[in-house]
């Protein structure tokens, strides 16, 4: 999608198999009518030809299958095939109706189809989420079963260089009589031609006579081995076939140049005594990068430096090495790995937090500090029924994640009971590492429930990571279980993702997920019929509603169907406790939601505009930020918490009016507080603080692009005219081009950056930079 509105018109995409399966499961979120995308999926199977998947005029990239050995079943030499294997062979018929008759059937069921027949299915929903034109997406029907031989398959690749043509030898080219003019410039071109040389005798000179030995192409290898499995098939692609050539020390001539090798390894790979075996099998000379040691968390307010394992090298080929943010290998000419100087350079936060020293504070920083820590040591703290329930905003922004705040994300904890997550946008696996850093474990094992409101992607995609990662917590006893609470559109996407990676929905699963259908919570249903009312989804959702109130100690969990361009639904929470929390999802102001959430502890509501936006905000279905104030004032929220903003507010959001006397508590979200429902009070202090921050953290970013000429944080209004910057920079000057367009050009010096102009928003964006 972001390839589609940066204006390319069309995409081939290469990967295993089931990368169709992959795309296909998108189909209720994605689309985008003027892009064409075409999957191709390199068999997993049988080991490729010497022909690539991917050629240019720089570089072609060839791919080897790499599969997980069944160990008990192929020592016995028969596989169980699923019923959807066996199926497929029996129906394999070389006359087989092609897929429009069966598409155009009145009793069309895609989950019997099978083989060849099952792609191009997948292909023609994958054409329908980018059309390449105008058309309706066919997003209603259900996938295919995904054979189970193709789930656990990966690829390694190669990348190969060009062969670079040696160098002309001038001074030999004048002693054969070769001189310069249109005769040499037809030998460089690899032609022979006939001369007189400096002793008057005629003779041929061709490529061979004055150009020097070309230089081998250079290798790079991308090597995955996701798990211990998976290190015999990886072996067996070197010992024959295309990658063998890059395998072994014997001294023969070889027609490439191996530089680097990049071994991507799954749990207890790296220390696996075959794979140490395999590594060995390299050259000395080539560089060996791994990635099983970096996964640290490095932002505030939790990071990690510190490699997961020990490094020793001891037992590994010369040049091995981690991989490290940063990292820059040169092909060609070949150099050792060397971190990005530029990045290290523009690297302000490493460098602050290993000094030992707090950050220093700006004049006006200082002064807001101060008067903020005296309203507070004066105010009379409130005293508030569930005061100890905190939120963490993982995520406060929309549409897509920006430099300063990520899609959406709300974390409820409840003492003693658990965590209920509140959407779940691209990201949220990361924000929630870098809010818990390795307690982040402890939280998913104490995550009770997740609610998502619908189904655009910023409130969804980064759900199946956190379901992914579930799976990976040690399971205590008895199995852990959370309740997923959103609609059966969502519901399908996650099942047919659940064919590629296991995410809770099988019932062998380590980290079980128990659906609820939204629609089966309403706050209105009044038990819609008791308890047998509806199909087994609608029944069971009932009772799981059930169970998860008695595990978090709730009253009531409801949901509420609110205004949005998707079926989309909010969410009521009323604790035995006595408090509650009122979460809108995306909406425009809705008086249901007032009634659903009368006299709410805290209200979570999204607030996307400027207040003076409101025909925007209505027209794409969403609130402002005075709109979203005054819904809860409607419901006599005590405590108000608006976020969601729009990419315009890259930093705090326009201020609005004062705080007034028995007005509930309003805060502004941003990235990572973690905010007590008793302490919502204090945010009014501390709103100049944090407005403050954010313009001296844009102060230190601006004094960075000047230096390394990196536009990316201008994201002002002012560069839409040509004006004096103010401090720290008055004698520089932004040239625009005297009428926005779509694409104008921003010069400062000798730095230029392409704009991205949206002709309804006087904002515009950073598209690239040079």
């Amino acid at each position: 999608m972001t390839f589609a509105d940066s204006g390319l018109t069309s995409l081939n995409v290469a990967g295993p198999a089931g990368l169709s399966h992959f795309m296909a499961a998108m189909r209720k979120y994605t689309f985008r009518e003027n892009f064409s995308v075409n999957p191709i999926e390199i068999p997993t199977s049988r080991l490729l030809d010497d022909i690539p998947i991917y050629r240019d005029d720089h570089i072609s990239v060839f791919a080897l299958p790499v599969s997980a050995e069944i160990q008990s079943q192929e020592a016995s030499g028969s596989v169980t095939l699923s019923h959807s294997e066996t199926t497929r062979k029996r129906s394999r018929s070389p006359d087989a109706p092609p897929l429009q008759e069966f598409i155009s059937h009145p009793d069309f069921d895609p989950t019997t189809l099978v083989g060849k027949m099952a792609q191009d299915w997948l292909r023609h929903i994958v054409r329908t989420m980018f059309p390449g034109s105008a058309a309706k997406p066919v997003v209603s029907r259900p996938l295919p079963s995904l054979p189970t031989c193709n789930q656990r398959a990966t690829l390694a690749y190669s990348v190969v260089g060009p062969r670079v043509r040696g160098k002309f030898d001038v001074k030999r080219a004048e002693v054969l009589g070769l001189k310069a003019g249109p005769l040499r410039a037809r030998v460089a071109r690899g032609e022979t031609v006939i001369v007189m040389g400096r002793d008057g005798v005629e003779r041929s000179v061709g490529p061979s006579d004055v150009v020097g030995t070309s230089e081998v192409p250079g290798v790079v290898l991308i090597l995955n081995a996701p798990s211990t499995a998976h290190i015999p098939s990886l072996v067996k692609g070197f010992e024959s076939g295309t990658f063998s050539k890059y395998w072994g020390k014997e001294p023969e001539k070889k027609d490439h140049a191996l530089r680097v090798v990049f071994h991507l390894c799954g749990n207890d790979v790296f220390e696996h005594e075959q794979h140490k075996a395999f590594m060995k099998r390299f050259e000395d000379d080539v560089h060996l990068m791994l990635n099983h040691l970096d996964n640290g968390i490095f932002p505030v307010p939790r990071y990690s430096l510190e490699a997961k394992k020990t490094f020793n090298s001891s037992d590994l080929p010369s040049n091995t090495d981690c991989m490290r943010a940063h990292t820059m290998i040169h092909i060609r000419p070949p150099r050792p790995p060397l971190q990005d100087p530029e990045a290290e350079a523009n690297d302000l936060f490493h460098p602050a937090v290993l000094s030992g020293e707090p950050p220093s504070l700006s004049d006006a920083a200082r002064t807001h500090f101060s008067e903020a820590r005296a309203r507070v040591e004066e105010a009379t703290v409130p005293d508030a029924i569930g005061k100890d329930v905190t939120v963490v905003t993982l995520g406060t922004g929309s549409a897509i994640p920006s430099e300063y705040r990520n899609v959406s994300g709300t974390l409820l904890c409840t003492p003693g009971a658990g965590y209920i997550l509140m959407d779940a946008g691209e990201g949220t696996w990361g924000q929630l590492s870098r809010n818990y850093g390795a307690a982040v474990w402890d939280v998913l094992r104490g995550l009770k429930c997740i609610f998502i409101s619908h189904i655009h992607g910023d409130h969804h995609i980064g759900l199946a990571k956190i379901l992914a990662m579930r799976q990976l917590v040690p399971r205590p006893t008895p199995r852990r279980t959370t309740y997923l609470i959103s609609n059966r559109v969502v519901f399908l996407y996650l099942r047919d993702y659940n064919a590629l990676e296991e995410l809770g929905f099988s019932e062998d699963a380590r980290a079980r997920v128990i659906p609820i259908l939204s629609d089966e919570i309403h706050w209105r249903n009044k038990g819609r019929g008791g308890r047998n009312y509806g199909d087994q989804d609608q029944k069971e959702s009932r009772l799981a509603a059930e169970a998860l109130c008695k595990t978090l100690r709730l009253q009531k969990i409801n949901t509420v169907d609110i205004k949005h361009r998707a079926r989309c639904h909010g969410l009521i929470i009323k604790h035995l406790d006595g408090w509650s929390v009122v979460f809108s999802g995306d909406t425009v102001p809705i008086q249901k939601l007032v009634q659903a959430g009368a006299g709410v502890t805290l209200l979570i509501h999204e607030a996307t505009m400027a207040n003076d936006q409101v025909e925007m905000a209505r027209a794409k279905m969403h609130s402002t930020f005075v709109q979203a104030i005054d819904i809860g004032k409607s419901m006599n929220a005590q405590n108000i918490l608006v976020t969601h903003f729009s990419a315009r507010y890259l930093k705090m959001p326009p201020s609005v009016s004062e705080h007034q006397a028995g007005d509930p508590a309003v805060a502004f979200a941003f990235d990572h507080p973690n905010i007590k429902i008793g302490d919502m009070w204090k945010t009014d202090a501390y709103a100049r603080v944090i407005e403050q921050s954010f313009i001296d953290i844009a102060d230190i970013g601006f004094r960075l692009t000047l230096t390394v000429q990196d536009l990316t944080l201008l994201r002002d209004p002012a560069i839409m005219r040509s004006q004096a910057l103010g401090s720290p920079y008055p004698d520089k000057s932004l040239v625009v081009q005297d009428r926005p367009c779509k694409h104008s050009i921003v010069e400062l010096d000798h730095a230029r950056v392409s704009l991205c102009i949206d002709e309804k928003v006087p904002t515009p964006r950073i598209q690239d930079s040079s």
